[in-house]
């Protein structure tokens, strides 16, 4: 990293001495004249908005790309650097798109993309990068229309300060709104469609007349009647839209041709776009997320919370974004007990009935989901939690039964795992599992070289540091493997892909400990092996982590 930045200081460098031996030359862009009159709060309102816009969007494209759709690592940057390519586009002097053409382009853009936006359920893999190239297309054709906008209304050179105060406060506003506001207005990304029909009002037309008329209001809600008549038709005929797509496209054809109308009109086409995304946002989950039921929604800066009932399954379940945190049966048979990556026959499993015969056990585990863990709590086996997020809690607590019947066997605490940990008294527990790895992120202070001798203070002398490794896009358990094998423990890992039992999904374990005698039993069941040492990771700690070395690239 020390190389790469000293190189980014010598292009800036040589970047400002090209730029200080060329100063003047060329051609300066067309820039309106207001040195006869003072600006208006109308102009000072359009930089503002300009700016907002394309801000707020490249963070809430970001947001639906990780919390609905691939929770892949350094996705974000993706968008970042569309939003970037845009602004050097825009304001460029050797390559420009004047905002004529682009007013032309983006209808078109937007008429055609716009039930992606509406649309907020996952795909298979095979399709992900065309869906997350064309929210991309969309973000990089609004954020131009905008940019170009505001590049066109630059004023003379006596306003230009107060032109990069607007652009650069609007900026910080549409990133304000989105990363704080949002969150606690929405409890999903409605941001999203509602900036995506936002750009069309930053177009120029050809016509002069720009006065709102009663057409444009009507036309408008004509459409917004005709998306409800097709809805309504499609529902009664009982079309499934995810396999006769023909009807589906045709139906979508007609309602893209009449708003396509509307184009002429500013405000018009603007309104019929705010009809159509919004018309569809509530049309299409109808037809899409017909394979379950939404049970409950909840959103905040940690990101986006659904429990959703499975039909056919039977099985409620928690699902953070697109990663599944638990699930549990609504069987009479089967409620209660631990299944998904806690089943009795999995790895989580096996460490539990190996402990049976301790006594006073006492087990802590950071990251609670459903609670799925508290349905290994017995009379000899307390089991205390630590989670970051408070609505986690009130899920586990509302839309599950683990905690409930668990009752004062089980205890909750709501902060940082590792801080928690630490004020806990040394030699505590049998075993902390730790289960907050998510598949975008991986909290690098929980599983750094120090954090590793604060569990080993805080556990007994034969306790057992059990890591929940399963991810689809990092090699986690490479990581922690390296950092067992720092540490000069014994290690055993099992990855069980066996979803035969009911309510089971794949998972994939490292286990921890002091002495090779306190696995031995482990070691003896079938699938658990020893950890290898692995050849590029290096072990990760307070100071030093690196993402880019455990991602799973194929």
């Amino acid at each position: 990293w020390f190389a790469a930045y000293a190189v980014f200081v010598l292009m800036v460098f040589a970047g400002a001495t090209v730029v200080w031996k060329h100063l003047g030359e060329g051609e300066t862009l067309t820039r309106r004249d207001f040195s006869a009159a003072a600006l208006s709060l109308r102009e000072r309102v359009y930089w503002l908005g300009a700016a907002f816009v394309p801000s707020a969007l490249m963070l809430a494209v970001t947001n639906h790309l990780l919390l609905n759709l691939a929770s892949a690592p350094f996705l974000w940057v993706m968008p970042l650097a569309t939003y970037l390519i845009t602004f050097m586009i825009a304001f460029g002097r050797r390559f420009r798109l004047s905002h004529m053409t682009l007013s032309r382009i983006v209808p078109v853009i937007l008429l055609v993309l716009f039930p992606f936006v509406a649309a907020s359920k996952s795909v298979s893999a095979d399709r992900l990068w065309y869906v997350l190239g064309s929210h991309l297309f969309l973000l990089f054709g609004g954020a131009l229309l905008c940019h170009t906008a505001l590049a066109s209304r630059r004023p003379d050179t006596r306003h230009l300060t107060e032109f990069y105060f607007w652009v650069a406060l609007g900026g910080a506003l549409g990133g304000i709104f989105t990363a704080v506001v949002a969150p606690f207005m929405f409890n999903t990304v409605v941001e999203y469609p509602l900036l995506v029909a936002m750009i069309a009002f930053f177009r120029q037309t050809r016509d002069p007349e720009q006065k709102i008329k009663l057409f444009d209001l009507l036309f408008p809600a004509l459409l917004g009647l005709l998306v409800a008549a097709a809805w309504y038709g499609l529902k009664w005929a009982m079309v499934d839209i995810t396999d006769d797509w023909k009807t589906a496209l045709a139906i979508d054809a007609v309602l893209v041709l009449v708003a396509y109308l509307f184009r002429n009109r500013r405000f018009r086409f603007a309104l019929a776009m705010v009809v159509l995304i919004f018309g569809y946002r509530l049309a299409l989950p109808t037809f899409l997320d017909s394979d379950y039921q939404v049970v409950y929604i909840a959103r905040d800066f940690f990101g986006i919370k659904k429990v959703v009932y499975e039909v056919e399954s039977n099985m409620r379940k928690l699902l953070h974004g697109d990663t599944l945190h638990g699930l549990e049966s609504q069987d009479p048979a089967l409620s209660g007990k631990p299944i998904s990556y806690y089943h009795e026959t999995g790895p989580a499993g096996d460490v539990m009935k190996m402990l049976n015969d301790r006594p006073d056990q006492h087990i802590g585990v950071v990251g609670l989901g459903t609670g799925s863990m508290a349905g290994w709590a017995q009379p000899n086996r307390r089991v205390t939690f630590f989670d970051i997020d408070p609505q986690v809690q009130d899920i586990a607590l509302y839309f599950f039964t683990f905690l409930r019947r668990c009752g004062k066997n089980c205890d909750i605490v709501i902060g940082d795992g590792r801080l928690a940990i630490e004020k806990a008294r040394d030699g505590e527990f049998d075993v902390l599992l730790l289960d907050a790895f998510a598949s975008d992120s991986i909290p690098a202070h929980l599983v750094s070289r120090e954090a590793v001798q604060i569990y080993l203070q805080k556990l007994k002398p034969n306790g057992l540091i059990l890591f929940h490794v399963s991810n689809r896009y990092m090699n986690v358990e490479g990581l922690v493997s390296a950092l067992i094998l720092d540490a000069s423990l014994q290690g055993l890992v099992r990855y069980d892909d066996d979803e035969e039992p009911t309510g089971k999904t794949s998972s994939d374990y490292v286990i921890a400990a002091r002495h090779r005698e306190d696995i031995e039993t482990l070691e003896q069941k079938d699938g658990w092996t020893p950890v290898e040492k692995p050849s590029n990771i290096q072990p990760w700690t307070d100071d030093y982590s690196n993402m880019l070395s455990i991602i799973r690239w194929r």
